[in-house]
């Protein structure tokens, strides 16, 4: 019988902050004595934790069926006390924990101010946790360490996302971020990792068209640690969550979790961002506070309109209800003017070229612009309005299924067909300028890319506003392949840089494609339309 191998002596303690995170605790030269992780990250080294022998402690099964479960019930956030405890006076922070099975509290993780505990437990920290502040000021000295890295994402965010979503005065977000403003702003904090966080995904998902940035240059700290220090900076009472920059950290985090395929976390976020807004009266202007500056006022109205797109795209890809209606909003258009000309104290003037023979007191602000890239956002949006009535027109069709009687059409027209509808929109944008219906390679000067940007989401877009109108009808299979061929030739177009930074939204745009092409496998095929349908694919 061979002999029974000998016990391995343990390895000597990990600090706090390496055993939430599972790592390896090695020394280092700190001449605070700190391991090298603790070091880089700058937190403090600590070894607080209580040593706990494993198994059931003796005594803990009589406790807690001593404890009642009826009867009186306890105040609130106030944990049962054993007899035994109450017969002492006293009660340890472990027995606590154990007898508050039933509260709240008992499904705490347990937190010592650093942040990696949230990012590792996958827990929340309850409302009124007493260690929040702690907790801050970890990720605070995380932000510091981070702080390069953190301008660098935030100028990456103005060239792969800010297209897109332009949710930030790009001159004065920069100047308070360089000021470290948002070390001592929590909600500008909150919405700063959250850029941090979409910017670093999208980077790590190659995204990233010029030379001036390299991947791995951004890859550390991970996107997830920037997501967590967001997630963790939102209040847990939504109600102290006041201002622009918590529903922007909100939205930002729901276009964060599509990045990384978390549905339900962006379904979460953007619940988070809606309440916030009803709160707000982010929905109507007449809600606003008074004293807005014109680019407070502005980054408001380009949150809106890029979170109402938001929601009938998450509502067409994954399901789910339309949170905010065009119809019941009151809320302009952003201004079609550069962020260069838009200012504290009001809308900047450009200069009027001396070829036009205009004079400075015959044009407005915006005429002064010759296009304005937000010109082709806002069409976007238009786009995305007339979206949200085909998504309705869809839906009513299967509204007999739920047992309810029909009362739309008594003050709706009958829907619109493919055909029709396209031809209205497509009369829109034969309107545009020309720079909205061209998209050229990307140059790197984003004066000039963001006319690609709008040009190329424009095509996105109305390939997927066809595709939701042309769900609604019967196809035969050559008619399918004929538009899903069409479909792809549109995309073959548009410069690959553009749809890397696009990023994964855009494959759910092109996932469209597959699902005309697929249901047109579950038919019968002749060999040619099987080939034709496989060469789609």
């Amino acid at each position: 019988m061979s002999q029974k191998p000998r016990k391995l002596q343990r390895v000597s303690k990990a600090c706090d902050f390496c055993n939430r995170r599972s790592i390896k605790c090695g020394r280092s030269e700190d001449p605070l004595g700190r391991c090298q992780n603790c070091a880089d990250f700058d937190v403090p080294c600590t070894f607080d934790r209580p040593a706990k022998r494993r198994g059931v402690k003796a005594g803990t099964r009589a406790s807690m069926r001593d404890t009642p479960l009826v009867g009186t019930p306890a105040p609130e956030n106030v944990l049962p006390v054993p007899p035994a405890a109450q017969a002492t006076g006293r009660m340890s922070n472990s027995s606590a924990s154990r007898s508050s099975y039933y509260t709240e509290s008992a499904h705490r993780p347990s937190f010592t101010g650093d942040p990696w505990s949230t990012f590792n437990a996958g827990g929340v920290a309850t409302e009124g946790y007493d260690d929040d502040g702690a907790l801050r000021n970890s990720w605070n000295a995380f932000a510091i360490a981070s702080d390069r890295q953190i301008r660098n994402l935030v100028q990456v965010y103005f060239e792969i996302v800010y297209p897109i979503f332009p949710l930030f005065h790009k001159q004065s977000f920069i100047e308070r971020v360089h000021n470290q403003e948002h070390l001592r702003n929590p909600g500008l904090f909150a919405s700063t990792m959250a850029v941090c966080a979409l910017v670093s995904g999208r980077a790590r998902d190659g995204a990233l068209f010029t030379n001036r940035w390299h991947r791995d240059e951004l890859a550390e700290p991970p996107s997830e640690a920037f997501y967590a220090a967001a997630k963790d900076s939102i209040p847990r009472d939504l109600a102290a969550a006041r201002g622009i920059n918590y529903m922007r950290a909100c939205a930002i985090l729901a276009i964060a979790s599509i990045q990384n395929g978390q549905i339900k976390n962006m379904q979460k976020y953007s619940g988070m961002y809606h309440t916030l807004t009803s709160m707000e009266g982010l929905h109507d202007e007449k809600l606003w506070p008074k004293n807005l500056s014109a680019i407070e006022t502005e980054e408001r109205r380009r949150l809106f309109w890029s979170i109402y797109t938001l929601d009938i795209y998450s509502t067409i890809v994954w399901g789910g209800v339309i949170r905010y209606r065009e119809a019941h909003s009151l809320v302009r258009y952003p201004s079609e003017v550069d962020d260069e000309f838009i200012t504290p104290h009001g809308y900047g003037l450009p200069p009027i070229s001396p070829e036009s023979g205009v004079s400075p007191d015959d044009v407005t602000v915006v005429s002064r612009q010759p296009v304005a890239w937000l010109r082709g956002w806002n069409f976007t949006t238009d786009l995305y309005r007339i979206l949200e009535y085909v998504v309705d027109g869809n839906r009513r069709r299967f509204s007999s299924a739920n047992g309810t009687s029909q009362v739309w059409s008594l003050f709706t027209p009958a829907s619109m067909s493919e055909p029709a509808v396209m031809e209205r929109v497509l009369s829109m944008y034969a309107a545009l300028p020309s720079q909205f219906k061209e998209t050229p390679p990307t140059t790197g000067d984003m004066a000039k890319d963001l006319f690609g940007f709008q040009s190329a989401n424009i095509q996105a877009t109305l390939q997927l506003l066809r595709m939701v109108l042309l769900s609604a009808e019967e196809l035969g299979v050559d008619r399918k392949c004929d538009v899903a061929g069409e479909l792809l030739s549109v995309f073959s177009k548009v410069p690959v840089e553009y749809l890397n930074a696009i990023s994964s939204p855009l494959l759910h745009h092109l996932g469209g494609i597959g699902y005309i092409l697929g249901s047109v496998m579950e038919g019968s095929l002749s060999e040619a339309s099987y080939q034709r349908v496989r060469t789609l694919l």
